[in-house]
């Protein structure tokens, strides 16, 4: 009797967890994905940067390897090392009407992972009591989850709300700006926590210090266009070092179009540049993503023309202005990820917690100020302002945000899925109590926030969405149960973002791999009960 074969697709957070699982329960795993990857030119590029200093950089390379503000003088989507392959859409894949959204989709070998923030939170479960599961539930596949990538942070205040799941921290460092901060919110600890503010160093999934000087950071500060040393962790790393260790089948430049249910498994169909094939096997893992998932299960069930919601953990950004300016930020050495994690429970403001993460100086928000100010940015004093200026960028619940409608049309050989930003508004209220609290404790932040300059993004922005089949302990039509099986199939298993209830405001990708993990371990020992 041959071996049951389990089939994983999307090579993103919730598939390599999927797939890490079902391998450490030793099975025969295969995952199918689109994998398009970094193009070589730049992959060459990022390696030279890597070996040299900063400042022996070639202005060709830095420019190319930057993301560049539009026309209005912002980011539309984060870009690796200059290129926007993540985003590039395929010939076979599920056409996406974005409207006005500026949420993406991603084919990319690792997926989104290749350019997230790197920042790492698990849940309240007070944010989840809508969920047919707890967070203790989760509790081993979060240890799980965090032993496959590199952690870094301190073990200060913040494991007081999240415990900290790891025996080897790594210490990301701090910049000036970000320190003198942090030495201001530890003489007011007391009198903070009593106002419902807890504080610590950011969690950020990066090998600082490795075991030689290029697998270790040089704090270039050229995070948030790609780490030219690859050290900001990437699914894709896992997949390489599963695919090089020969536990896992890997089979590239497939773009899966429908899955089939059978009393016997199921049957996965897919299209590519060999065309059409079918893949048979006992179990499926659906990890591509909330929706390139949406729209392949909309269109496995027949269910065109129908809407479902997708859940959002709406962001927003403001200026926070200290009271002194650090000195020469701009030429300090800095890792530009999130520095510090600000969160906050206070019932006046929402029953949830609100998550804030603090950034210093970046060549970014240089750029950004250069904009606006035009030619008299060279007059202005620069230190003396961006010495002062923090980024703050918050995460509300989703009860509070705005969300995506998703809808299938029939247009196109495959359909076209649709999406409508739909707000909430109850969203500028909540934003402004947050403004009014940091107003109001700006004497122990010695910083004031810059309310007038506050940006609320749209619903999908910052990539913190799901739940447009989510799970219930009894599901019906358009649910999935605690096995992200949609109701009335017992083989497939969504594993992504897609079956979580709500969207809790802090940070997702965490919990999306620890609830794939969950998910992949129970399937498995469904099978040894039937077995």
């Amino acid at each position: 009797m041959e071996p049951q074969q389990y089939y994983v697709i999307g090579s993103g957070p919730s598939g390599i967890a999927a797939a890490s699982s079902l391998l450490s329960s030793g099975r025969n795993v295969t995952l199918l994905d689109a994998g398009l990857k970094l193009e070589p030119e730049r992959e060459a590029m990022g390696l030279r940067m890597a070996a040299a200093d900063p400042q022996e950089w070639s202005h060709e390379d830095v420019s190319a390897s930057r993301a560049a503000l539009d026309g209005r003088g912002e980011i539309a989507k984060k870009l690796h090392l200059g290129s926007d392959y993540l985003y590039r859409a395929l010939p076979e894949s599920t056409p996406m009407d974005y409207g006005n959204l500026e949420v993406r989709s991603s084919y990319a070998m690792g997926g989104l992972s290749n350019v997230w923030g790197a920042a790492l939170l698990p849940y309240l479960q007070k944010d989840v009591e809508d969920w047919p599961i707890t967070v203790s539930d989760l509790e081993q596949a979060h240890a799980a989850v965090l032993s496959m990538l590199p952690v870094a942070g301190r073990r200060d205040d913040i494991v007081q709300l999240f415990p900290l799941q790891v025996k080897n921290l790594d210490d990301p460092g701090q910049g000036s700006q970000i320190r003198r901060l942090l030495s201001d919110l530890e003489r007011s600890r007391n009198q903070l926590a009593q106002n419902g503010l807890t504080f610590g160093t950011a969690r950020l999934a990066v090998q600082f210090s490795g075991e030689s000087e290029l697998a270790s950071c040089n704090y270039c500060g050229h995070c948030l266009h790609g780490c030219p040393r690859d050290l900001i962790y990437s699914t894709r790393h896992s997949l390489e070092q599963l695919v090089a260790g020969g536990k896992l089948t890997y089979i590239r430049d497939t773009v899966v179009s429908r899955i089939v249910e059978s009393s016997r498994g199921v049957e996965i169909q897919v299209s590519g540049p060999r065309g059409l094939r079918r893949f048979n096997g006992a179990r499926v893992f659906l990890g591509a993503g909330v929706f390139n998932s949406t729209a392949l299960l909309l269109r496995s069930l027949d269910w065109y023309d129908r809407s479902v919601d997708v859940a959002d953990s709406q962001y927003y950004l403001f200026p926070l202005l200290q009271m002194l300016a650090s000195p020469d930020v701009s030429h300090e050495r800095m890792h530009t990820l999130a520095q510090l994690f600000l969160e906050i429970t206070r019932e006046s403001i929402s029953p949830y917690l609100v998550h804030l993460q603090v950034y210093g100086y970046n060549d970014i928000l240089n750029d950004v100020l250069g904009r606006k100010f035009g030619r008299l940015w060279k007059y202005l004093p620069r230190n003396t302002l961006l010495g002062r200026l923090l980024i703050v960028q918050g995460y509300l619940h989703s009860e509070h945000s705005g969300r995506i409608k998703a809808t299938l049309r029939t247009r196109g050989e495959n359909g076209t899925l649709e999406l409508e930003g739909i707000l909430n508004p109850d969203t500028v209220n909540r934003v402004l109590r947050v403004i009014r609290y940091m107003r109001g404790i700006s004497r122990e932040l010695r910083a004031i926030p810059l309310g007038s300059l506050l940006k609320i993004m749209q619903p999908g922005r910052g990539y913190h969405s799901g739940g447009s089949f989510p799970m219930a302990k009894n599901p019906r039509e358009g649910q999935t149960d605690v096995l992200g099986r949609p109701a009335g199939w017992s083989r497939t298993h969504v594993v992504d973002a897609t079956v979580f209830p709500s969207i809790p405001a802090t940070t997702i990708t965490q919990t999306i791999m620890a609830n794939a993990y969950r998910i992949a371990q129970q399937a498995t020992q469904l099978d040894l009960k039937e077995g």
